[in-house]
């Protein structure tokens, strides 16, 4: 990569300098070296609709939820909408990699996306969508993923333990009293100081809910003949014994069939390498301004940039 002085503008291709190609990423990492955020939101978008075209994905709207650290929130929710409501009606192609975060939102993410697309809503994980983003991820038509991709259980988490820990302990306590007849009468009483049944209740409530958005999700999909929305629902939500557990490619092709998991394909492609990029920028605008950023909308109105925090 050849280094410019910060006062000369990003190199722009013309029939007499036809050698820029926007589509790699050193296009970019040249005005995250100027250090202008308009002009970084510039150049990355035409470098992510560069690398649509080069994938030949450029028909689909192109969609982002693009962060590693915040949780899935209604403002998350919010700015998807009104990248996939805006301008002509598409098929979606949205891009995740997320952790997680609060079902409701996710689930009208998937709803709206549905909803909004022309035909097709296409999910690309290019390395991980867990909990709350895989119940995103439910929704979509196809699943795109490669092998570093990964979905994850959509068990609800409290204070990042699981909803069904209450109901786990509750299990495991009754069988040490079966076990030990004489310490019963200690651990009823150590349960009914310790104890609110409204907590077990309202987990047990939450947990159930999670099921029924993944089932709404899931209603008229092609899955494969040993699965139903209902026992899908309940193995994603219910099966696994650590919220972190990676349900990868092979495994989700498995659970949702080949009809709606896809490897090796151009959606998985655009995103592994929008991915890649978006890594790399991240690395240089650490080093050139100390910022961060997310990805969250549209590719050319969903960035948004902002001095790193002091840890």
């Amino acid at each position: 990569m050849n280094d410019k002085p910060a006062d000369q503008p990003v190199e722009q291709a013309t029939e007499a300098n036809p050698k820029v190609d926007v589509a790699d990423v050193s296009y970019v990492i040249q005005a995250v070296r100027r250090g202008d955020d308009n002009e970084i939101k510039k150049v990355l978008s035409e470098h992510i609709l560069a690398l649509a075209e080069k994938h030949a994905v450029g028909g689909y709207k192109i969609v982002l939820l693009f962060d590693e650290k915040d949780e899935i929130s209604n403002w998350h929710s919010n700015r998807i909408y009104t990248a996939a409501s805006n301008g002509e009606k598409k098929d979606i192609l949205l891009i995740i990699q997320s952790p997680g975060g609060s079902i409701e939102p996710a689930y009208l993410i998937s709803k709206t996306c549905i909803r909004l697309a022309a035909q097709k809503f296409v999910v690309a994980v290019p390395r991980r969508a867990k909990s709350a983003a895989t119940l995103i991820a439910l929704g979509a038509n196809e699943i795109h993923m490669g092998l570093m991709s990964e979905l994850g259980p959509i068990d609800p988490q409290f204070g990042g333990f699981p909803a069904l820990a209450m109901r786990n302990a509750l299990t495991l306590l009754a069988e040490l009293s079966c076990k030990h007849p004489g310490s019963s009468e200690m651990l009823g009483k150590f349960l009914a100081e310790k104890l609110d049944l409204r907590i077990l209740g309202y987990f047990e409530r939450v947990n159930e809910s999670a099921v029924q958005y993944a089932e709404r999700l899931l209603e008229g999909k092609p899955l494969p003949s040993a699965y139903t929305p209902q026992t899908l629902s309940d193995h994603f939500v219910n099966h696994y014994k650590d919220h972190g557990f990676v349900i990868d490619a092979d495994e989700a092709t498995k659970l949702l069939g080949s009809k709606i998991v896809r490897q090796a394909t151009p959606e998985y492609a655009f995103a592994n390498e929008v991915h890649g990029s978006l890594d790399f920028i991240k690395i240089f605008m650490d080093i050139y301004g100390e910022k961060e950023f997310d990805y969250v909308g549209s590719a050319d109105t969903g960035l948004v940039i902002r001095k790193k925090k002091a840890n």
